[in-house]
């Protein structure tokens, strides 16, 4: 169902809102229409209305939930006293993040695993969010003076999903060890960390 421009379609946040909550607490592939409809409280035929398919609606919900766990987790650049606290703090808040009741770990990382054709809708979601990530660490790491900011990106965004899927797949806490690596990786691109430890709150 179109609207003009600038006039909300309520029906159809609803229904992004529902998939939202269910995608991330049930999962992608367990999760059906029915139940997207039911928790919106609108019909199927509206649901259609708004999105053609659940794959979609999929595509709809990944950019949503990427940028929600982006605000969690990458601080404002005012709230860092470095460039290199800038790349830490992503770490701390991840721990942080990952210690609150409830933590689903990445919703990229969690639903490539769900998804696997490469060409399905969502791929491009994912694709976006890891650009930005990478973006984030490889300005951080050119401020600070990094002899490679690119690869030091690159090996923070691998680090950063290690320490994901560990926390994810075994139900722990993240790992105060990730700190220890990150500054390791920093030190090695001929950048000084400040010798202070970076670890979430108790």
């Amino acid at each position: 169902m179109a609207t003009s421009a600038g006039t909300s379609d309520s029906v159809r946040e609803r229904v992004l809102a529902a998939a939202c909550d269910l995608f991330t607490t049930r999962g992608i592939n367990t999760t059906g229409v029915d139940l997207i409809a039911a928790a919106a409280g609108v019909s199927k035929r509206s649901l259609y209305q708004r999105y053609a398919s659940k794959d979609d609606l999929i595509a709809a919900y990944l950019p949503v939930a990427t940028d929600k766990f982006l605000d969690l987790v990458l601080p404002p650049a005012e709230a860092c006293a470095s460039p290199a606290d800038a790349i830490l703090e992503v770490f701390a808040a991840s721990q942080r993040a990952a210690a609150e009741p409830g933590f689903r770990g990445c919703p990229v990382l969690n639903a490539s695993a769900e998804i696997c054709d490469p060409a399905h809708p969502v791929r491009a979601a994912a694709v976006a969010y890891k650009d930005q990530l990478h973006a984030y660490f490889a300005t951080y790491a050119e401020a600070a003076g990094a002899e490679n900011p690119a690869l030091l990106a690159e090996q923070l965004v691998m680090l950063f999903d290690g320490a994901m899927t560990h926390t994810t797949v075994r139900g722990v806490p993240f790992p105060d060890s990730v700190h220890t690596t990150a500054r390791m990786l920093i030190g090695a691109q001929g950048v000084r960390v400040l010798d202070r430890q970076v670890v979430a709150a108790r």
